[in-house]
């Protein structure tokens, strides 16, 4: 495996696609993603470091996984705020939006972590990599040599982790990516999880980075792009 220095992987890991929008951080608007994106920890080798410079700043992010979430058609919401420990915290500052429990994706396994737990009954090239609600069944071992085993179990993701609606298409070597959101999300501790496209005459900074088969390493824009409506 082409494993980069903190030893996270970039060749057997999903595509994605990940969006930072301004809530209520200073600097945001000409530093973008780099107010708060993988910030110098020193010997830190997590794929955290995410988190804004006060308890008043947060940063909603929008996580497209093409192999976790996108087969269920939707984004992970999260969010970024403040803190900085990652024994509260693993992601550090990065987040899940206020969601139920129970939903969403984990890891194939039995509870010894010695198996796969489920595969999918008549699996195609699509599926092969995550286990699928409608198709889930009891592992069986009947794999040939060279065979996929899924390793992520998926299913919808509810709450206010489940805001942004989206569907993608691969050809040619190329994604095309759909995205709908509300413009004002409801729920629970939206003010400061969400952005909120209320006012149609301002521009939304914003910053966008893309993941080839890697779980850390991508492009980025170092200045923020605007969403302006028209």
């Amino acid at each position: 495996a082409n494993k980069d220095s903190t030893g996270h992987d970039n060749t057997y890991y999903e595509d994605k696609l990940a969006m930072f929008w301004n809530i209520s951080t200073k600097g945001f608007e000409t530093d973008g993603c780099m107010i708060a994106c993988h910030l110098d920890e020193p010997g830190d080798k997590s794929p955290g470091r995410k988190y804004t410079a006060s308890p008043e700043e947060t940063i909603d992010m929008w996580h497209a996984k093409y192999v976790r979430t996108m087969p269920m058609g939707v984004f992970d919401d999260q969010y970024v705020d403040n803190n900085k420990d990652p024994k509260a915290n693993e992601g550090w500052g990065r987040k899940n939006d206020t969601a139920p429990k129970g939903f969403g994706y984990k890891n194939n396994e039995t509870a010894d972590k010695k198996a796969p737990a489920f595969m999918n009954l008549h699996a195609d090239a699509d599926d092969q990599y995550y286990v699928i609600p409608s198709k889930k069944v009891p592992f069986v071992d009947n794999f040939k040599e060279g065979g996929v085993v899924p390793g992520i179990e998926i299913s919808p993701l509810a709450g206010g982790r489940a805001d942004i609606l989206a569907r993608n298409h691969y050809e040619n070597g190329t994604w095309t990516l759909e995205v709908m959101r509300a413009l004002k999300t409801e729920g629970e501790n939206v003010e400061t999880q969400d952005i909120q496209f209320t006012d149609k005459g301002k521009a939304y900074p914003f910053g966008i980075s893309v993941f080839d088969n890697s779980q850390i390493n991508h492009l980025y824009h170092d200045q923020p792009l605007e969403l302006k409506f028209q």
